[in-house]
Parts: structure tokens; sequence; C-alpha cells
């Protein structure tokens, strides 16, 4: 759609102007141009029926009205089982003593674990007990028990 229809499409969609209000510059360039001509017909049309679906009347509200609708929403409403334990002051208290046991079980932790000598920040190294050329022969579950036996021996002896 063209700018001089667009400028004056309401005084063209008006419901009661006359045709002779609508000459101009935009009565002119609909003549010229179908596009637009088109465009505007169906705007007409479709406002035709927008105004069909209008109220007669103004409709009057009936004493009450909005005390019932107010009414019927308070009904409504359902409190949850989850706003009375948020918006309690125990829920409060419950969130700082979990917070608290929280702390507490996470500094017995790290305490426990450095103790265990877990965060001395010494590197780890393994031994090998046998030279790289020997070859562990037997079923799974038998190189299972030699090591097990060489781990056993290792923290004995590092004793």
């Amino acid at each position: 759609m063209h700018g001089s229809i667009r400028d004056q499409l309401e005084k063209l969609l008006a419901d009661g102007v006359s045709d002779a209000d609508r000459t101009g510059v935009a009565a002119a360039h609909l003549t010229k141009c179908p596009e637009c001509f088109v465009q505007v017909n169906e705007m007409r049309t479709a406002a035709q029926h927008l105004r069909v679906l209008r109220a007669p009347e103004e409709m009057e509200v009936s004493a009450g009205f909005y005390a019932k609708v107010l009414e019927k929403i308070e009904q409504r409403t359902r409190v949850s089982a989850w706003a009375a334990f948020l918006y309690s002051p125990f829920s409060k208290r419950l969130a700082y003593a979990s917070l608290s046991a929280a702390l507490i079980l996470a500094a017995y932790l790290f305490t426990a674990e450095s103790i265990d000598g877990h965060f001395s920040g010494k590197p780890t190294s393994t031994v090998q007990s046998a030279p790289p050329s020997s070859r562990v022969f037997g079923s799974q579950s038998e190189q299972r028990d030699a090591v097990l036996v060489n781990f056993a021996s290792y923290q004995e002896s590092s004793q």
C-alpha cells in the first residue's frame, strides 16, 4: 500500500464520511492503482464485519457484579501446601539449620581428609615390585590375587 493511502486510511474507511470528503489525493490514487483499491475494499469489508459484532447499546453492569467476581476468584484460589511451608518463619529456620549442618559436615570432611593426607599436595607414585621383563601368568583370578598381595605388602613395608 502506498504512502498517500496509508496517511488517509482512517478517513477513507470511516463510516458515515461522504464521498465528497473522500476526494483528494488518496481518492485520485485509488482510481489509478488497482492494488491499493483492492486492499482498501478488503479493509472496508472487514470493518463492516467487525461493526456487526459490536454490542447494540452500552451494557450496564449490575450492582455487586465486581464483588461477585472477586468472591469467585477468592474461592477458586487454592492455598498450596508448599506456600504454607515457604512463607512461614519455620522455613527460614529450617533453611538456616540446613546450611549450618552442611557447613559443619564440609568442615569435618575437609579436616578428616587432611588428616589422612589426601590434601597434602604430595604427588602419588606407584612402585613396581617386579622387573619389567617378568610376565604375569595364570588365570584372571590368580592375577588379581597377585596384585592384591603386592599392594598389601607395599603398604606394610612403607609404614
